[in-house]
């Protein structure tokens, strides 16, 4: 506790529990996170496509959970080594994009 992995890493949940579009289960040793892409930004989530968008809208690098093996295109992965204020700037960006992924998703059933 107090030190700067333990400050990221508490960057990394409060960021996450902020969020209306994300989920985590928090990391217990890792120097990583596995947020999950939750309600209307996650309506034909596809990780490949976020961690795309991502790097080409906000230049912010995430790897795509189904990088891990994981059966579900709903998670993505971050390390936890930037220092924690550049931590949650990253996960500003992160929601921008969620929100209007959200945004879109609501449109298109409005009109459906």
């Amino acid at each position: 506790p107090g030190g700067r992995l333990h400050d990221t890493r508490k960057a990394l949940i409060d960021s996450c529990a902020a969020s209306e579009h994300l989920s985590l289960v928090p990391p217990a040793g890792a120097l990583y996170g596995f947020p999950r892409v939750v309600g209307d930004a996650a309506r034909g989530f596809d990780d490949h496509e976020f961690a795309l968008e991502m790097l080409e809208q906000e230049d912010v690098l995430i790897v795509p959970g189904t990088s891990f093996n994981a059966p579900y295109r709903d998670h993505f992965r971050v390390t936890l080594l930037p220092e924690a204020p550049m931590l949650r700037e990253v996960f500003t960006r992160i929601d921008r994009v969620l929100s209007r992924r959200a945004e879109r998703a609501q449109r298109q059933s409005a009109v459906a």
